[in-house]
This record gives C-alpha cells, sequence and structure tokens, in this order.
C-alpha cells in the first residue's frame, strides 16, 4: 500500500471516531439541559404517597428541597451554605435536606429539616446530586437545579427571595 492510501485511511477513520466523540457528547449535554427542567410545574412527589410528600415540603411556605447523598464531595460544602443561609430565610421559606443516609450526622440549624429516608430520597425524582428543588406553597416544583457549590446555593436562594419580596411588592 502506497503511503497515501495509509495517510487518507488513518484521516478517515481518526473523522470517523471525532464525528462519532462529538455525537455522543452532543446527546450527553441534551440529557443534562433536559434533566435540569425536569419536573417544573408539577406538584411534588406526584404518584407518591402523602406522607412522604408532606415530610418534605410545608403547606403554608416555600421548601428549599436539598437532596444531598452520602458519597457526594461537594454536599458538605452545599450543607455549609445551608447553615448560613437557613438563619436568615423569611418566615414563609424553609430547608428540607432529603439525603439518602439513615446515618446522616451533619450539623445544621434547628429549623432545616432533615429526611434521612431513603425512599423519600428516591421520590425527589431530579437526576443529580447536590440538587435544589424550589416548591411552593401549593406543592408545584417552580424551580430545579444542580448545585456545583455552596455559592451557587446561596446565589439560587438569594434571587428566589428577591423575586417573591419584587412580586409582592
Amino acid at each position: 500500500m502506497d503511503p497515501t492510501s495509509a495517510a487518507v485511511i488513518v484521516l478517515g477513520i481518526l473523522v470517523a471516531l471525532l464525528f462519532a466523540a462529538g455525537a455522543g457528547l452532543y446527546r450527553r449535554i441534551r440529557e443534562l439541559e433536559l434533566a435540569t427542567y425536569n419536573g417544573i410545574g408539577v406538584r411534588f412527589g406526584a404518584g407518591q404517597d402523602e406522607q412522604a410528600r408532606s415530610a418534605v415540603t410545608t403547606p403554608n411556605g416555600t421548601t428549599l428541597v436539598v437532596k444531598v447523598n452520602r458519597q457526594c464531595s461537594i454536599c458538605d460544602d452545599v450543607l455549609l451554605a445551608i447553615g448560613k443561609l437557613a438563619p436568615q430565610l423569611p418566615a414563609d421559606h424553609s430547608f428540607a435536606v432529603v439525603s439518602d443516609d439513615p446515618g446522616f450526622d451533619k450539623s445544621l440549624p434547628g429549623e432545616v429539616r432533615v429526611i434521612r429516608d431513603p425512599a423519600i430520597w428516591r421520590s425527589v425524582t431530579v437526576p443529580y446530586t447536590p440538587a435544589l428543588i424550589i416548591v411552593g406553597a401549593d406543592g408545584l416544583v417552580v424551580f430545579t437545579a444542580p448545585l456545583g457549590s455552596g455559592d451557587a446555593l446561596v446565589d439560587v436562594v438569594e434571587r428566589a427571595i428577591l423575586r417573591r419580596r419584587e412580586a409582592h411588592t
């Protein structure tokens, strides 16, 4: 085989590999994009028993549900941010931390509800952790977001509180 033919074949294989990698990357980006908007506008815990839903949400205010798991290194930073934010929340807002670890022992302020039930953790249907799900007083999910750090949680919560204040003025 002459060198030109060999070079064309090798380049053809490399182009095919790059195309396959690009297609896979595009598919993964679409999955993540769709996952970010999962559940908005539906009732929190739809299809689950009422006891699981009432353990997480509060009927008289906005619930900031944070989904964490025991194998998440970012979750510790997010939990520290929750500890700082919880005392400063308006009276009609509250945090609920949902963990898959029955032995969850992180120190959080008393106003933060901690749910340690793996079944309830699975019922929070966002496909990423840590995650923030904002649930309105009517039980509808109004926002979901993956959390990459405690600072991200602070930013999202501060914006949500500001929007709420602006809507009531």
